[in-house]
């Protein structure tokens, strides 16, 4: 037997899934963890950067 929604019965599925505590949680983990990869990867690009005083320079 198949996943069988009446007309308007997905919206509601759908609502019920974007407003779930779980979901909110979930996302909020994206976001930091997007956060934290554009972080270091900015980090990265200028520790390498000849600006970069000589404390913080890698050499």
């Amino acid at each position: 037997m198949g996943l069988r929604l009446r007309h308007n019965e997905w919206q509601r599925q759908l609502w019920k899934f974007v407003t779930h505590p779980v979901t909110e949680i979930a996302a909020l983990v994206v976001v930091v963890l997007f956060a934290l990869g554009t972080l270091v990867t900015v980090e990265s690009r200028l520790i390498r950067s000849p600006h970069t005083p000589v404390i913080f320079s890698p050499k």
